[in-house]
């Protein structure tokens, strides 16, 4: 996890916002999802990313708060 924890930290450096589908096309698999996915409620639970969405089942807009 903590590989994966590093590979999300440069993308959210090199890609300042993003939408969540876009990150989760980038797994290989369910595994590297959940990871995935983990990852992103430990850095919005620490103040690294926002996210947001504008209406129901759109994609979730993923904000990278930290400086680069």
């Amino acid at each position: 996890m903590e590989e994966k924890t590093q590979v999300f930290d440069a993308f959210i450096r090199k890609n300042r916002t993003f939408g969540f589908r876009t990150f989760l096309e980038e797994q290989p698999d369910r595994e590297e999802i959940i990871v995935a996915f983990l990852i992103i409620l430990e850095y919005m639970k620490s103040g690294k990313i926002r996210v947001s969405q504008k209406d129901l089942f759109d994609d979730i807009l993923v904000e990278s708060l930290v400086a680069e």
